[in-house]
């Protein structure tokens, strides 16, 4: 078979290789400094240098992650636009066999059976022939001893951050949403994430939210696309209550209590608790948005059923109570564009007045809880220490946690009473469904529609809408 530049490296396309890790920064000065060495040392051997292939801030030890610009260069070489690879160390390009595998792969298939010059992979202190088995054995070899090094730096970092993480000092590349990269409360973004644990409270679905944030220019913490998964996570993390977690472990201490961070959080663990309860999700039970904008709150004046939403027409529809089938009767009806007008007039009209500030009151229970909670850390120890038997312990713990559990539950339902109604009546029109819906909820427990005085006149009776306004003290 004839092979095309067999001789010499001059016709020789080699493709510059830099990767580092656990760096934020646009280039690295690593980087560079890699490049600084490979650049020279690919011109030196009368090569012909591709472009830069860079992964930044890219692991090459972790299997999930996916090194953009190490795939991006072996589909190049696949696709005959590089004869191989050059790196400033063997370790900055394989650190698992299987990215090694791949490649040998690759050089193969391109050397043997497409007949394409001997592909390269060099580095400043080697040159390996991974077509050659005895070169393919001592890649395989030195990827083996890189890979056991990370696992050991793995490993003692690992403890490392855990020792700090349980001393309530938490270090991420990636803060949160929320926080500055010192670990700080980013005001800003604080208050915006504040705003949305209360429109959760309110009714408001976390997709809702997202679109929200969308339209404001709202970003993720890295910068991506804002969805409702993501307010959610945001939401839900213990760090958001200045609970220390580590690897996705909630980290508790010896008193039973989860080990508060160092740079605190935007709200304390009961309403962190109550808003993941509310955040809950349940598979086969999705919370589907309505369409129209009474949905939720009517009621029917004869039967107390829910009443629904039909469309007769492109723009006009009818709210009605379901049919006997579906627990209603099925005798109430009335238009929908003209409710709907008729209420938000009502709301226009509260939210222009002053509203009184009500004063919030402390869940009874929480002193209670707090005692059950220590009670629960101190049985364990005993058990530890050999003070108690487990015979002892064991059903006592029971009895308390399943008391801790009931007031938990009190203290969740006490912080989703707490509500928040905005008083910008002039932002109706732009707010969106959901947050409309969240804020009629605040204001009415339900709208009763009763029964028409003469159901053939088609005239609208506005007096049939009876508003049962909520308690402010609710």
């Amino acid at each position: 078979m004839n092979r095309i530049n067999s001789e010499t490296n001059s016709a020789l396309r080699v493709s510059p290789y830099a990767r580092i890790s656990d760096t934020d920064e646009e280039r690295a000065p690593g980087i560079d400094r890699q490049f600084r060495t490979v650049h020279p040392f690919i011109a030196s051997r009368d090569a012909v240098l591709t472009r830069d292939y860079i992964d930044n801030d890219k692991s090459a030890f972790k299997p999930e992650v996916f090194r953009d610009d190490f795939e991006a260069w072996l589909r190049d070489f696949i696709d005959n636009k590089s004869d191989g690879l050059a790196g400033w160390d063997l370790d900055r390009i394989f650190r698992q066999n299987t990215d090694l595998e791949r490649v040998i792969k690759a050089y193969c298939d391109a050397y043997f059976k497409k007949g394409r010059p001997k592909p390269v992979l060099w580095t400043p202190s080697m040159t390996i022939d991974l077509t050659d088995p005895d070169g393919q054995t001592v890649a395989r070899m030195l990827v083996a001893v890189a890979n056991n090094s990370s696992a050991k730096t793995v490993k003692r970092v690992t403890d490392f951050y855990r020792d700090e993480a349980l001393k309530g000092n938490i270090y991420s590349n990636y803060p949160a949403f929320y926080r500055n990269k010192d670990g700080s409360i980013n005001e800003e973004k604080g208050a915006i994430t504040l705003k949305a644990i209360e429109d959760v409270f309110a009714g408001v679905r976390p997709t809702a939210l997202a679109d929200e944030w969308r339209t404001k220019g709202i970003t993720t913490a890295r910068g991506g696309r804002v969805t409702g998964e993501t307010v959610r996570r945001i939401l839900i993390h213990p760090g958001i209550a200045g609970l220390a977690v580590y690897r996705k472990e909630l980290l508790i201490g010896e008193d039973g209590k989860p080990i508060k961070r160092v740079d605190g959080g935007l709200i304390d663990e009961t309403t962190w608790r109550a808003l993941c309860k509310e955040l809950a999700t349940k598979p086969g039970q999705r919370r589907k948005p309505t369409k129209a904008l009474l949905s939720k709150f009517l009621r029917c004046g004869l039967c107390g059923s829910r009443m629904v939403r039909t469309r007769k027409t492109e723009t006009f529809f009818m709210y009605n109570c379901q049919s006997v089938d579906a627990g209603g009767c099925a005798r109430v009806a009335i238009s929908g564009p003209r409710l709907d007008k008729q209420i938000t007039a009502l709301v226009l009209a509260y939210l222009s007045q002053p509203i009184d500030a009500v004063e919030e009151k402390v869940f009874e229970g929480q002193a209670r809880l707090d005692e059950v909670t220590v009670k629960i850390a101190e049985l364990m120890t005993a058990y530890r220490t050999g003070a108690m038997s487990g015979s002892l312990v064991f059903p006592s713990i029971k009895e308390l946690e399943d008391e801790q559990k009931v007031l938990q539950v009190q203290a969740a339902k006490h912080v989703r009473t707490k509500r928040k109604v905005t008083t910008a009546a002039d932002e109706w029109d732009n707010i969106g469904l959901e947050r409309q819906q969240a804020i009629i909820g605040e204001i009415f427990e339900a709208i009763v529609i009763m029964p028409a005085s003469n159901p053939k006149s088609g005239v609208y009776e506005a007096e049939r809408a009876k508003p049962v306004w909520r308690s402010p003290e609710q």
